[in-house]
C-alpha cells in the first residue's frame, strides 16, 4: 500500500486497483443560500433553489411535478479488487435531497448510502453519517491489523 498527500489530505492507494480522488467540493457541505437554476416541470421553465454540491443538470429534466424534483450530489464510493478483474464500488454514498417532497424529512438533505452497487439505499442524517464514519475507520484500523500479519508479497 502506498500512502499519498495530496491538499492536506492522507489518501491511500491500493496498488491495482482504479481510484477516485474527490474534489473538494464533492465533499464540502451544502451552502446556506442556494442559487436559483432553471428546472422543467410539465413543460414549464421555472426557477428553483439549487445548493453547490448538486450535480443535477435541471434543464435536461422534464419533470411531471414539482414533487419529483430531487438533488444529488457527486457519488463516493471504495473500489475493492475482484478477481474477475474490474473492482467492485462498495461504501457509496452522496447527498441528495426532495426539496419539494411531501414526507416525514420535510425535504430535508441526506446522506444516501448503498452498501454495494444494488440500488438498495438508506437515508442517513447528520449524527447517523458521523456515527458511521466513526465505524468506518475502525473497521479500517482492524483491516490494518489484518495485513499486517500477512507475508510480504514477492516483488
Amino acid at each position: 500500500m502506498t500512502h499519498l498527500v495530496k491538499e492536506g489530505a492522507l489518501v491511500t492507494v491500493a496498488h491495482d486497483v482504479p481510484t477516485r480522488q474527490l474534489s473538494v467540493s464533492a465533499v464540502t457541505p451544502p451552502s446556506a443560500s442556494p442559487r436559483l437554476v432553471a428546472a422543467v416541470v410539465r413543460g414549464q421553465r421555472i426557477a428553483i433553489p439549487c445548493f453547490d454540491w448538486c450535480v443535477v443538470d435541471h434543464t435536461a429534466e422534464s419533470l411531471a411535478d414539482l414533487s419529483d424534483l430531487a438533488h444529488y450530489g457527486a457519488r463516493i464510493s471504495l473500489p475493492v479488487p475482484q478477481f474477475s478483474g474490474a473492482p467492485e464500488h462498495v461504501l457509496i454514498a452522496y447527498m441528495a435531497q426532495w426539496p419539494f417532497a411531501r414526507d416525514e424529512h420535510r425535504g430535508l438533505p441526506y446522506v444516501a448510502l448503498e452498501a454495494c452497487d444494488d440500488g438498495d439505499v438508506t437515508e442517513i442524517r447528520k449524527a447517523a453519517a458521523q456515527a458511521l464514519a466513526d465505524q468506518i475507520r475502525a473497521h479500517a484500523a482492524a483491516l490494518d491489523t489484518l495485513a499486517d500479519q500477512l507475508p510480504e508479497s514477492p516483488a
